[in-house]
C-alpha cells in the first residue's frame, strides 16, 4: 500500500473505534449504559406551570375589572410561535396576579429585515 492510502486507512479505524458509538470494533460492555427512563421528556402538569390558568380572552369580559397593566411578547425569532408569545403574555400576567390576559393583538408576519409579529394585551384584575 502507499502512504497516504494508509495514512487514511488509519484515521478511518481510528475515527470508527473513538467517535461511533455503535461500531462493531467497539466492545459493548466497555460502554455505560444510559437509562431509558431518563430519555423520556418530563410531563408538566398546573402545579409546574401556574401561569397556563390565566385565560386569554379575545373580547372585554362582563365582569366589572381594571386593567393593571400592558403586557407584550414580541417575535424576536422567525420560528417563535403565536402559542409561545401567548404563553409569554400569561406569564407576565401571573407575575402581576392578574386575573386574565384581554388580547389585542397576536401575529407572527415577517419583514425583510427579520420577524415583525408580536402579542399585545392588556392584564386586567377583577373588581
Amino acid at each position: 500500500m502507499s502512504l497516504p492510502i494508509l495514512r487514511y486507512f488509519l484515521l478511518l479505524a481510528s475515527f470508527s473505534l473513538f467517535v461511533l458509538p455503535d461500531a462493531p470494533a467497539q466492545n459493548s460492555s466497555s460502554r455505560t449504559s444510559v437509562s431509558k427512563t431518563s430519555r423520556k421528556p418530563k410531563k408538566t402538569n398546573d402545579a409546574d406551570e401556574p401561569w397556563k390558568k390565566i385565560p386569554l380572552l379575545l373580547d372585554r369580559p362582563e365582569r366589572k375589572f381594571e386593567v393593571i397593566a400592558l403586557v407584550n411578547a414580541p417575535q424576536i425569532f422567525l420560528w417563535d410561535t403565536e402559542d409561545a408569545m401567548k404563553e409569554s403574555l400569561q406569564k407576565q400576567a401571573w407575575k402581576m396576579k392578574a386575573d386574565a390576559v384581554i388580547l389585542d393583538r397576536v401575529d407572527t408576519s415577517f419583514r425583510f429585515t427579520g420577524p415583525a409579529g408580536g402579542a399585545n394585551g392588556r392584564a386586567i384584575r377583577y373588581k
